[in-house]
């Protein structure tokens, strides 16, 4: 297959050459990078062989061992359950072969992922928590002798892990977090004292990866550390009951004066922040695979339903106010899908910056799968209220998707303000160059580059079929609008826009949306160019029509930075705030 072309100006160059280090950070800027995106990434034959075997060998057990009710309604962790994943190897299959893992990828860990959750939602959490943040802070950031110290024993499921950053008093925001690390030169120790709040695992882990502030060249630093339960001043409270995910283990976590081996720091000190963050990267993207998976039953289940209730003497199915929500639980999931898989593509990489489109699988994801929930439970009727049905377990374990791993609405405004960030320091330099404009004639003369190329987004896309072409005018269009709005936005509001969260949730909704029909886009047109127009149908059908809703949400939500009721929805809380509630009531 030929290297696709990106236009840029007047010609056309090969579309890896200055590649950006992330591509929604570019889209924000201005450049629609579609040689990072396009064609859709595909695993190898290897790859595909061994997830196939994976896939199998866990499908043959959860059809007999693995029952979602059950371990719901028990509301205990499922030991059982648990110690056969680690003898089918499943609770090492990301660690690296050489230390005794399966060495698979992140796309057929995500895959993985969503498998499971067909099947049980507290189990996967378990899985989640234990390979895709728990024991990922060795993988990524530790050394040689921590990872063979540690590594073979959380392969084998030996040691499960957990990951330890929520506090009670920081949730969304992780850097006020106050464990505290102290050096006790006597002991070569660091003496950790403090607490963590809601720990997946954490009544059962035997290794958790703990961030707290120490002192690092004078300053006050977060760091991350190996914790293991044995040491001394490790405990853990009782369980949760929690609303959902009742077979997973969430405690707090208790470090009381724990003398943590100067050889269990992760890193480099003072690092920690910048590690936690990293290491949910990962983490999101796969909650956002087991959100997909989790939509996928509900609309195999509600189909099925659909198709047998009959009312009226017809099948439900049949109906048009039933028909509508098929159809958005179809292109929603096929939407969620496509950016998941876009997304490892990326990560698989090992040269990208995937953070903000890691956070939009997330938001986007998780949110999706509420709306196919609802969707399903009223599909279902009275049904889908009664515990016999999967309908109300499937809802209760899906709403907290959208809270851990970082709060959608905190997601929204790191993608917005991440996604501004380069745009903001192009406008302070064009800024400073216009005190001295001769001087500076090169910084002007970039700006000016970058306006013309915007000016041409339409033509973009690399070798879009012409089933899609309208669509890919459309997303084309509004990825120049998005750049432009946040410009504007950025111009107008200057350092203020950190405050102007109204802001900041419009313009990441139009970047979730803009990444999804992106996803679509290079996913149908890579299949179109592979397999031909027949069997690529389904996937045209659905990018369209996605693709249809998707940019008009765009619109509205761009049109609505500048033009907006936000003086109103501040003086409404603010009433509501004032009167400690509702207020006065209509009858009384």
């Amino acid at each position: 297959m030929a290297t696709p072309m990106v236009q840029t100006g007047s010609k056309a160059r090969p579309a890896a050459a200055a590649a950006p280090a992330s591509f929604m950070k570019s889209l924000f800027s201005g450049r629609l990078e579609a040689g990072m995106v396009f064609p859709y990434p595909r695993q190898d034959a290897e790859d595909r062989e061994t997830l196939n075997l994976v896939l199998e060998s866990f499908r043959a057990w959860a059809r007999e061992r693995l029952d979602g009710a059950a371990i719901d309604k028990a509301a205990v962790f499922p030991e059982a359950q648990v110690r056969e994943l680690k003898e089918l190897g499943l609770l090492g299959l990301t660690i690296p072969e050489e230390y005794g893992g399966g060495g698979l990828s992140i796309t057929s860990y995500c895959r993985l992922m969503e498998e499971i959750c067909h099947f049980c939602a507290a189990t996967c959490t378990i899985v989640g928590a234990h390979l895709g943040i728990g024991s990922k802070g060795i993988l990524l950031y530790g050394s040689e002798t921590q990872k063979r110290r540690w590594l073979p024993a959380v392969a084998k499921g030996d040691l499960l892990c957990a990951y330890a950053l929520t506090e009670p008093d920081s949730g969304s925001d992780a850097a006020s977090l106050k464990t505290r690390a102290v050096w006790d030169e006597a002991r070569k120790v660091y003496v950790l004292t403090g607490g963590k709040r809601f720990i997946t695992n954490g009544g059962k882990a035997g290794l958790f990866t703990v961030f707290a502030r120490m002192q690092v060249g004078g300053e006050d630093r977060i760091s991350a550390f190996v914790v293991t339960r044995d040491l001394p001043g490790v405990s853990t409270g009782k369980e949760e009951d929690k609303l959902g995910l009742k077979g997973s283990s969430t405690t707090d976590l208790y470090l009381e004066n724990v003398p943590v081996p100067k050889d269990n720091l992760l890193g480099e000190p003072g690092r920690g922040f910048k590690y936690a963050m990293e290491i949910l990267n990962d983490g999101r993207v796969s909650l956002a695979a087991g959100a997909v998976g989790g939509a996928k039953e509900m609309i195999d289940r509600s189909v099925e339903y659909a198709k047998q209730r009959r009312q009226f003497e017809r099948p439900i199915a049949e109906f048009e106010m039933i028909r509508d929500k098929v159809a958005e639980m179809m292109t929603g999931t096929y939407a969620a899908e496509s950016m998941v898989y876009l997304t490892t593509g990326l990560a698989e990489r090992g040269d990208v910056d995937y953070s903000i489109e890691s956070a939009l699988c997330k938001i986007f994801s998780s949110e999706n799968a509420w709306r196919v929930v609802n969707h399903a439970v009223q599909i279902a009727g009275g049904n889908g209220f009664i515990k016999e049905y999967p309908y109300e377990r499937y809802l209760r374990d899906c709403r907290i998707n959208m809270i851990f791993e970082g709060t959608n609405e905190i997601l929204r405004a790191f993608v917005t303000l991440a996604g501004i960030q380069k745009l903001g320091e192009e406008l302070k330099k064009v800024g400073r160059a216009l005190s001295d404009p001769i001087s500076q004639i090169g910084v002007l003369s970039d700006f000016a580059l970058k306006k013309i190329r915007q000016a041409i987004t339409d033509e973009q896309f690399p070798d879009i079929h012409p089933l899609l072409q309208k669509t890919a005018v459309r997303a084309a269009h509004y990825a120049e609008a998005l750049s432009t709005t946040a410009e504007a936005a950025l111009r107008e509001h200057g350092k203020v826009i950190l405050e102007r969260e109204f802001i900041q949730e419009r313009l990441s909704e139009s970047a979730g949306d803009l990444y999804a029909l992106i996803a679509c886009l290079s996913r149908a047109n890579t299949r179109i160019r592979e397999d031909g127009t027949d069997k690529a149908k389904r996937d045209i059908l659905l990018t369209r029509t996605f693709g249809n809703a998707a940019w008009r949400r765009i619109r509205r939500r761009l049109h609505q930075v500048t033009h907006n009721q936000d003086r109103n929805l501040v003086r409404v809380s603010d009433l509501a705030y004032d009167q400690n509630g509702f207020g006065e009531d209509l009858i009384a």
